[in-house]
């Protein structure tokens, strides 16, 4: 069967790209102008200039025009992997998607919130009215960095969980896992160096390159096996890379968890390049298994990766209590901490210190993992049952979060456009990108109090999707 002719003009594109007519980083000849040098209108250029866009060949700039890309993410080959620095305010981006997640009247899917249920509230109250009652003066005493005794030797037992020997000393407390990941990017590198990313990644992570001014390369990220080693080894090779920030552990988005052989292998590539391991571990703790999943801080045998963490999807996000491991790195850590934000809020790590030593978390999150299982299993009966034939789902095996693959007919930022007029979020792909990927994926939040109107709510989206297509 003959293609369509948008698909024709899409393929001698791409094989003028192939054959270094249109240069990486160059303009191609505008919508219009291709309209008249082929003869034809101008929404068949604009369908095979969408086309390219959804192979990687070519990216949309506003008000500039179509530019080859400078690497194509899905399919990526070693010399096609380029440092990226990003265009387009990420930040802008996410200020104009997040801003839903405060509307008490949307269906929160788009944040990585947990609802209230999930979250020991009636704990953390009675524990900071206690210590408001009988030691008042705890909130007005600062707990200068590296913050509360009581609170990193708790965490310093927890840890033990995830392989790793700690003393309260090798840890200091942040305002969360994105502070401790910005700390982490400030001691490692300056503007301009390059930093590996998974792709796609977590939000954070390309907001805080956006602010340091790095570059990124971004390395494919699958659900079944994380991140490519092998496109890692090859950009290495090519580029001096200064750190790579991987999610061992449930990865936001996409939700994979490395192979024992994997991890070793990472380990092997940062000691053999010369970079440095930023590993987010904030849903470490939220495995489905029986046993946490280990940590790659645990086979750190040369004290060079750096451990990143909080309690913000388990015990409290608005506590802000995170922390870091900082290794050879700790003193410069403990420093930009100490000129940012000084001190750390002392009630806030005094009530988690309790709740964590009285033995009550471990209960929490037992009872926690088997609901957001029941909840991923519905979720992902729902989207099979009423989303378009040929969307796929990631398979997580803990955290709450779902990476959803959507038919190439179905535009995700449209979707989210049209799922807020009918009071539903959800995060689309282009969040988790610097390069404009993704533009048929969103990531959904499972850690709903779930009912018939969340039900509903799904199902909405899959006849969305089809309307859309």
């Amino acid at each position: 069967m003959e293609c369509p002719l948008y698909e024709k003009i899409a393929n001698q594109i791409e094989q003028q790209v192939h054959e270094g007519i249109f240069l990486p980083g160059a303009k191609i000849p505008s919508v219009r102008k291709s309209s008249k040098q082929m003869n034809v209108s101008v929404a068949t250029v604009l369908q095979a200039y969408s086309l390219l866009e959804d192979r990687g060949v070519i990216k949309a700039r506003p008000q500039k025009g179509y530019f080859v890309q400078e690497h194509k993410l899905l399919h990526a080959e070693a010399l096609k992997i380029t440092p990226t620095v990003n265009e387009v305010s990420t930040h802008t981006m996410l200020r104009r998607l997040l801003h839903v997640s405060q509307d008490d009247n949307i269906i929160q899917f788009g944040a990585a919130i947990p609802n209230s249920q999930f979250l020991p509230i009636r704990q953390l109250q009675r524990s900071v009215g206690r210590l408001m009652r009988l030691e008042p003066e705890i909130c007005a005493a600062y707990e200068f960095t590296p913050g509360s005794p009581n609170l990193r030797r708790q965490i310093a037992i927890r840890m033990l969980d995830s392989g790793c020997q700690l003393q309260p000393d090798d840890i200091t407390i942040t305002l969360g896992c994105q502070n401790a990941i910005m700390l982490s990017l400030q001691a490692v590198a300056q503007a301009g160096d390059t930093i590996a990313i998974e792709s796609p990644t977590y939000h954070g992570v390309l907001q805080a390159i956006e602010v340091l001014k790095l570059k990124a390369i971004e390395i494919p990220c699958s659900a079944d096996a994380g991140m490519d080693l092998d496109l890692l080894e090859k950009a290495a090779k090519k580029w001096p890379i200064k750190a790579c920030v991987v999610t061992p552990n449930n990865q936001n988005p996409v939700g994979a968890t490395l192979s024992y052989q994997a991890r070793q292998r990472i380990i092997g590539l940062s000691l053999a390049f010369g970079f440095t391991l930023i590993e987010d571990d904030v849903y470490g703790e939220l495995s489905y298994r029986d046993k946490r999943e280990r940590a790659l801080k645990a086979d750190d045998k040369h004290n060079t990766v750096i451990y990143c963490s909080s309690f913000s999807k388990s015990i409290a996000p608005g506590f802000r209590i995170g922390w870091i491991v900082g290794g050879r790195f700790q003193d410069k850590i403990e420093h930009y901490a100490y000129v940012q934000s000084l001190a750390i809020p002392t009630l806030t790590q005094t009530a988690i210190a309790n709740f964590l030593e009285n033995g009550a978390y471990d209960r929490h999150l037992r009872k926690t993992r088997l609901t957001y299982q029941d909840n991923l299993a519905r979720c992902q009966s729902l989207i099979a049952e009423h989303f378009p034939k040929g969307t796929q789902t990631s398979n997580p095996n803990g955290g709450f979060l779902l990476w959803v693959t959507l038919p190439k007919t179905v535009d995700a930022m449209a979707l989210h456009a049209q799922a807020l007029d009918n009071d539903i979020g959800i995060l689309p792909g282009l969040a988790f990108s610097l390069t404009g990927q993704f533009h048929h994926h969103f990531r959904l939040n499972y850690a709903l109090n779930w009912d018939n109107k969340t039900d509903a709510a799904l199902k909405t989206l899959g006849q969305l999707c089809q309307i859309g297509k």
